[in-house]
């Protein structure tokens, strides 16, 4: 390769590094870091509804072993519709977060899935518990977590997040 397909080279890998790391650090993801205490509340009211006494384990979680989640959901109001926005994040390099997961789901089909009950999903107190082997896929290092589920107004209904170590 000659000297001018170098600098070519070189200034393409630097514009990359540059615009991926101006679009992928914590103030412009919506993710901020949560110092690894659990399950942290990010939601804008308590008006529809809460999760409390969430837990994950192991802690860290390992590539190709079941890890599981726990959790108490309370519902204050019906819900008929829902939008469920998971995103998953991995720290890198202390200045930039990788996305592995920005989706959003129908929560009406994910509630379906859990509890074996359709929408509309009546007020009350809801016991969360799911396991599953964790992808061997998934590299170590530090995650960052956000889910946020939203109506058909676009209220928000609720948000967590969570830190989470992978070994």
């Amino acid at each position: 390769m000659n000297i001018r397909g170098k600098h070519i080279l070189l200034c393409l890998s630097i514009a990359v590094a540059a615009h991926v790391s101006n679009l992928t650090n914590n103030y412009n993801t919506g993710i901020e870091p949560t110092d690894n205490k659990g399950f942290t509340d990010c939601s804008i009211s308590h008006n529809f509804g809460e999760m409390t006494n969430a837990t994950t384990s192991p802690t860290p979680l390992i590539p190709g072993r079941n890890y599981h989640i726990t959790a108490t959901v309370t519902i204050k109001k019906p819900i008929q519709w829902a939008i469920l926005h998971f995103i998953v994040k991995r720290k890198f390099k202390n200045y930039a977060n990788i996305t592995f997961i920005d989706e959003k789901f129908n929560f009406c089909d994910i509630w379906v899935s859990f509890f074996n009950m359709h929408c509309p999903i009546e007020p009350g107190i809801y016991n969360y518990n799911y396991s599953e082997i964790l992808p061997q896929l998934m590299w170590p290092g530090l995650y960052y977590s956000k889910v946020t589920i939203y109506n058909e107004n676009g209220e928000q209904l609720l948000c967590m997040m969570k830190e989470f170590d992978i070994n």
